[in-house]
């Protein structure tokens, strides 16, 4: 039985289609936001048991590095290494690879994984997994949509330092212009 699960976060998101070549601005968020849902829902209880690892490259401006999402422990890659690098120093500090789950269709993470007699799932070997999951009963299954969800106070400072700077910024001062509609 898989104990700890390693995902290769942009792997997985071409994988199963989730983004488009020509991207809107706010895309490639939205397709790691889908993702990440998928993977919470899916996984339940099971969650904090899940890295997901992305590349650095493509991380949101000002966002912690290291961070959880509905239980997921979430890793952008550090500055200069790829998700690749990452997760292959992650397979090799692993005290017990016979219980770790790399995922990924990267031949290069998957070969590191067998070496380390790790197993190595595709995609479909995830959703397969994910299928076969007990599923929380319907009265204990949080809410689908996550806003409702009620923030815990480390969750929300973590959001009032992400955005205590917007107040400040020349393209949204319209947006924090209190008196605007009284002029009117």
């Amino acid at each position: 039985m898989p104990d700890t699960f390693v995902i290769d976060g942009y792997n997985l998101i071409h994988a199963l289609g989730m983004i488009q070549k020509q991207l809107a601005p706010g895309g490639l968020q939205a397709s790691r936001r889908r993702l990440l849902d998928l993977l919470a829902q899916g996984f339940a209880d099971a969650a904090e048991r899940v890295t997901v690892v992305f590349d650095a490259k493509q991380a949101p401006p000002r966002i912690a590095r290291q961070q959880r999402f509905r239980g997921l422990h979430v890793h952008f890659a550090p500055k200069g290494q790829s998700a690749d690098d990452w997760i292959e120093a992650l397979i090799a500090a692993n005290q017990d690879p016979a219980k770790l789950v790399v995922v990924s269709n990267d031949a290069r993470l998957v070969d590191a994984a067998r070496r380390r007699k790790a197993e190595a799932w595709s995609d479909q070997t995830l959703l397969d997994y994910l299928e076969k999951l007990p599923k929380p009963s319907d009265s204990a299954a949080p809410p689908a949509d996550d806003r409702t969800r009620l923030q815990s106070a480390e969750e929300k400072e973590q959001w009032l330092k992400e955005f205590s700077d917007l107040e400040q910024d020349p393209d949204l001062k319209e947006f924090f212009d209190y008196n605007r509609f009284d002029e009117e």
